[in-house]
């Protein structure tokens, strides 16, 4: 969690940008590391694991009046909740890629240990295609946070986002 002082939506908005790039309030990553035993052209023992981490924009003070406190504190929920279906988009990928993953990799023959590896770092892209869908179907749905002010009232929704955030 990364928190930011604001009296305003708007501050708050324009400091997670600085943080998360324009229209930001969070990012999740993944990291997936490969182990493996090679031994007569087999790849004996192969894993995979995945690393995934969060950070979101959190309100850290200032002096809001009520609507823009309200406004805030929806911000934080919606980039909150968005980050978290990042990071279960990612963990059910990897977890329907990765047994498919070892049994095929353990399935085959290799030349020598530096053909077992390109075959791995092969595995390793095919995953990151698959966690750029996960993140592209998210995207289709939610990820713009939309704010529409009128009188004293702030509306607050969340809406598709697109491709962007998915590099």
């Amino acid at each position: 969690m990364t928190s930011f002082r604001a009296d305003t939506l708007t501050e708050f908005m324009e400091a997670a940008a600085e943080k998360f790039g324009a229209g930001g309030l969070g990012e999740t990553e993944y990291h997936v590391n490969s182990s493996y035993v090679f031994r007569s052209g087999k790849l004996i023992d192969v894993s995979f694991t995945l690393a995934v981490t969060i950070d979101f924009a959190t309100f850290g003070g200032g002096k809001p009046d009520k609507a823009n406190q309200e406004a805030i504190t929806h911000v934080v929920h919606l980039g909150k909740v968005h980050e978290g279906k990042h990071k279960a988009g990612y963990e059910a990928a990897f977890s329907n890629w990765k047994p498919q993953a070892v049994k095929d990799l353990k399935a085959g023959t290799y030349a020598d240990e530096d053909k077992a590896k390109d075959a791995i770092a092969k595995k390793v892209d095919e995953i990151n295609d698959k966690m750029k869908a996960a993140c592209l179907d998210l995207h289709s749905k939610e990820g713009y946070v939309d704010v529409m002010q009128s009188g004293g009232g702030i509306n607050v929704t969340m809406k598709p986002a697109g491709p962007s955030g998915c590099e």
